[in-house]
């Protein structure tokens, strides 16, 4: 259990940390999502306000653009009250996870088994990463695919790019940049949690205590 919550842990707090404007708005501009606008800072208050939207709520995404119109469709409201119901279920379950961690690492801190565990967690997700990323070099589009069939069955994301401001303003070439920054993070604070665990599980099997 231990070692699956701090691989959860890790990847939420990944997560959590690409779902800010400094991050969303360098994809953006990397991706040129925003020359699609009337001016990049109207791309960048829309996505802002999208992002603020899917963290903090309501969930609606009944956003206007500077003329008054909707910035998204019934259809795309409706994607992204989706997409927003399984990042806050992903999000409760990290937070689980790193209490549990955070738990066992002041009542059994002691306990050398305890970091064995989580070294394992960090390990098994950098590795996961790894391949994934493996994967997404030679397959991004089939994966982006399969991901969203598994996670929204129902079939509501799939929109035309010449009518949907959401496609629009969030392109793949963004998705394949947030997915490099997913992994990148993970894998790294992945290897930096094996690390420092293993040398303090090391230690107390030394007796250093």
């Amino acid at each position: 259990m231990l070692p699956f919550a701090t691989g959860i842990a890790i990847v939420g707090l990944a997560l959590l940390s690409l779902l800010t404007p400094p991050w969303t708005n360098a994809a953006l501009a990397a991706s040129n999502a925003t020359a699609a606008f009337a001016s990049p800072a109207d791309a960048l208050a829309l996505s802002n306000r999208t992002v603020a939207e899917l963290v903090l709520g309501p969930g609606s995404f009944d956003i206007r653009l500077a003329d008054g119109m909707p910035a998204y469709s019934a259809a795309e409201r409706a994607h992204m009250a989706d997409v927003r119901a399984v990042l806050m279920g992903y999000l409760a379950v990290a937070a689980i996870g790193l209490v549990l961690v955070v738990y066992a690492a002041a009542v059994h801190g002691r306990d050398q088994r305890t970091w064995r565990a989580i070294a394992r967690g960090g390990a098994s997700v950098a590795a996961l990463m790894v391949a994934l990323g493996v994967f997404a070099l030679v397959a991004f589009e089939t994966g982006f695919e399969l991901f969203h069939r598994l996670l929204f069955p129902g079939g509501n994301w799939a929109f035309d790019p010449a009518m949907s401001n959401l496609v629009t303003l969030y392109p793949l070439a963004f998705w394949q940049l947030s997915a490099a920054a997913l992994g990148g993070l993970t894998v790294a604070t992945g290897v930096l949690t094996w690390l420092l665990a293993t040398r303090r599980a090391g230690r107390l099997a030394a007796g250093e205590g």
